[in-house]
């Protein structure tokens, strides 16, 4: 059961120590995998939106490779290897162009692009080597020398020098990556640590891959204090590049020797040389081989002068000189170098300036160090895209963007590469510059019309009659392609947007309403990549909405009409009236006598106009009673009038003699005879029967009393 038990707990034990492992101290995941990898060496793999993905070797050096290390808790880095030394990544590759200066706690705070911004395969995966835990520090120090202290329990702490040789230095100068063990160093000669000690009497037999699986009697066992802290100078760590303007992989090359640092000479200087104190300084591939004095001169001995490496030698002493102290030269000719590990950042100009109207014309200069020639400038912008790379066979180069747009709104960087054996290295990107484009939007002009005809322009503004159609059309003269309108009201607070085409919009409104009335005016806007611009209001125009004339006019004329017609119908009713009761009247039946049988007679008789004759114009109606006729006839006279006739004295009828049958023709002679008479109907004339006595005209009149 206690052997279950702990089974178990050895076995949960390893489990958290692969997951911590992988953990980082601070950011985001990050964990070293592949073929030959090992806990504190492999490829670089960073965990994010849930996936693990690799990172690109484009830029990646030392201080990159310090900042993982530091975040494994496994030392200091001891190489930045590239081009998938630990075989290839299959997710995706989130990391590219990353720039670290060394100090960053988590890779994801240095400096890079984004995720997944990258130009790369993973046949360029990095990865690193770190030192485990273990590393060199102290004054002095250098990559390959300095105090040795061993991480443990979360903390760092110093090796005790009893007992320690060359055989354990050699140890640590694999596990560090320096080469050989040149010294086996004690009695603090890097200084005096501060933490625990935590090793004493290591026993190595030179074969091992960490120190800590030497003999020792356990961690914390000892009788030591810090002026017995141990350190190791090792073979790659008799050189170092140092003066003005150095890195860690470029400067003034320096020997150790005779326990004094001192220049080489530039006599015959050349790139052989300097790939073997690239190689030696582990930083890559010599890029540049400097001379005269490039970065500034030294001041200690001349070492050596005259050297001829074939390139393959591990150390520099390893090559043909005429030997320590032998040459021929003063210190401004002192050598240098610059290996692709240590390629500058590339500087980044603009002009005119970073801020340009769209349509200008702007240049973009990249410039490295006068050490580089015959190199590659690439132009990156932000939004991912590339300008032609331009070889130069100067230290700089410029790019040209003849006609600025709002695509050319962005953030851009340059990058520097020099191919070298067929090998390409790259600079890490320079920094940031960003090109703003800006727009002088002018004030859009604003018109109305109305396709049905419903608009009249009067001094108040634009009167549209309710129902009809209109529309509001916005346009402005630039030469933006895109952009927008927004036509604004106040009545209600209304804004509508229309896309612009070809630099105008219409707002059409189909039926006007009351509640289209008020001022109108017009805004036009531009949106860049990451900016808006936008124009001066336009006046207000003022729409009206008046209700139709017709629907004014047409009640009062309707009724106008209605009266007309009543009027015309009231009279022609009265008219037709009168003619129908003078049909009536002109044809009655009249008693004139009684016959022998006691029966009365009746005639028909048409009433006429008549005036007396037989006297003197103008007499009167009293004055028929004084003139007799002997046989007591009266003779009438029937004539027409005109309008200037005479009136008519007496009104007498036309009788139809009808007495009946049988009777006799001859009447009495106190009975008064009359005729029919026949009125023509368009004719004037007068018939006489009597002529002196008791004579009437009858008239007939034309129509005029």
């Amino acid at each position: 059961m206690a052997n279950t038990h702990s089974t178990h707990l050895h076995c949960w034990t390893i489990v958290c120590l692969l997951f911590t492992s992988s953990l980082p101290a601070a950011g985001v995941q990050i964990r070293l995998v592949g073929p030959g990898s090992t806990q504190c060496s492999g490829r670089v793999e960073v965990f994010h939106g849930g996936t693990w993905g690799t990172v690109c070797d484009d830029g990646w050096d030392l201080n990159d490779a310090q900042v993982v290390c530091r975040q494994m808790n496994c030392g200091t880095a001891v190489s930045a290897l590239s081009s998938a030394h630990f075989g290839r990544g299959s997710g995706p590759i989130w990391l590219d162009d990353v720039v670290c200066s060394g100090n960053e706690s988590s890779l994801t705070e240095c400096q890079h692009p984004g995720f997944r911004s990258h130009n790369c395969k993973h046949d360029k995966d990095a990865g690193v080597m770190c030192s485990d835990h273990i590393r060199l520090v102290g004054p002095g120090s250098t990559q390959c020398s300095g105090r040795v202290e061993v991480f443990h329990g979360g903390t760092w702490g110093t090796v005790c020098d009893d007992g320690w040789d060359l055989n354990d230095a050699q140890v640590v100068c694999r596990q560090m990556n320096c080469g050989t063990a040149v010294s086996a160093l004690s009695s603090a000669h890097f200084g005096h640590g501060s933490g625990p000690i935590w090793l004493d009497d290591v026993v190595c037999s030179g074969s091992e891959s960490s120190l800590t699986e030497c003999q020792h009697p356990g961690f914390r066992s000892h009788n030591c204090k810090h002026d017995k802290d141990a350190g190791v100078m090792c073979s790659a760590s008799q050189i170092r590049l140092v003066g003005p303007g150095s890195t860690q992989c470029s400067g003034r090359v320096e020997v150790f020797h005779g326990g004094t640092w001192g220049t080489v000479c530039d006599d015959g200087w050349d790139l052989n040389d300097a790939q073997v104190v690239c190689r030696q300084m582990n930083c890559g591939t010599a890029v540049s081989a400097l001379s005269s004095a490039h970065f500034g001169r030294g001041s200690g001995p001349i070492w050596l002068d005259d050297v001829v490496c074939s390139g393959n030698e591990s150390s520099l002493t390893e090559c043909q000189h005429p030997g320590f102290r032998s040459h021929n030269c003063k210190h401004d000719k002192d050598a240098g170098v610059m290996c692709s590990a240590s390629l500058p950042k590339p500087s980044i100009s603009m002009n005119p300036a970073t801020e340009v109207t769209w349509g200008q014309s702007v240049s973009i200069t990249c410039s490295i160090s006068a050490a580089f020639l015959d190199g590659t400038f690439s132009l990156m912008a932000s939004s991912g895209s590339r300008r032609n790379p331009q070889t130069s066979t100067s230290n700089s180069a410029t790019f040209n963007i003849p006609t600025v747009t709002f695509e050319n709104d962005g953030s851009y960087q340059c990058q520097y590469q020099k191919t070298i054996s067929s090998q390409t290295f790259s600079s890490p990107p320079s920094d940031p510059v960003t090109l703003h484009v800006t727009v002088n939007l002018h004030q859009p002009s604003i018109s109305v019309m109305s396709p049905s005809g419903g608009l009249v322009w009067v001094p108040e503004g634009a009167e549209v009659t309710r129902g009809h159609s209109f529309v509001i059309t916005c346009s402005v003269n630039a030469g933006y392609p895109g952009g927008r309108f927004t036509l604004i009201s106040d009545s209600d607070n209304i804004t509508t947007t229309e896309a612009a085409v070809n630099n105008s919009a219409s707002f059409n409104f189909s039926v006007a309403e009351y509640e289209h009335q008020g001022n109108y005016s017009c805004v036009y806007e531009v949106t860049g990549s990451t900016r808006t611009f936008t124009s001066p209001q336009t006046a207000a125009i003022h729409i009206i909405i008046r209700f139709p004339l017709l629907l004014l006019v047409l009640p009062p004329v309707a009724g106008g009409l209605l009266l007309f017609l009543l009027v015309f119908v009231v009279i022609f009713l009265i008219r037709r009236r009168r003619s129908h009761s003078g049909q009536i009247g002109a044809h009655v039946q009249t008693q004139m006598f009684e016959d022998d049988d006691g029966e009365e007679d009746y005639i028909n008789v048409d009433e006429v106009y008549t005036k007396e004759l037989n006297g003197p114009a103008g007499m009167g109606d009293d004055d028929d009673d004084d003139d007799d006729d002997d046989d007591d006839d009266r003779d009438y006279e029937e004539a027409e009038t005109d309008g200037n006739c005479m009136k008519s004295k007496r009104a007498c009828f036309n009788v139809e003699g009808s007495q009946g049958e049988g009777e006799s023709g001859d009447s009495s002679d106190d009975e008064a005879d009359y005729e029919n008479v026949t009125q023509p109907p368009s004719e004037q004339y007068a018939d006489i029967y009597g002529e002196n006595e008791n004579v009437y005209a009858n008239y007939e009149f034309s129509g005029h009393l």
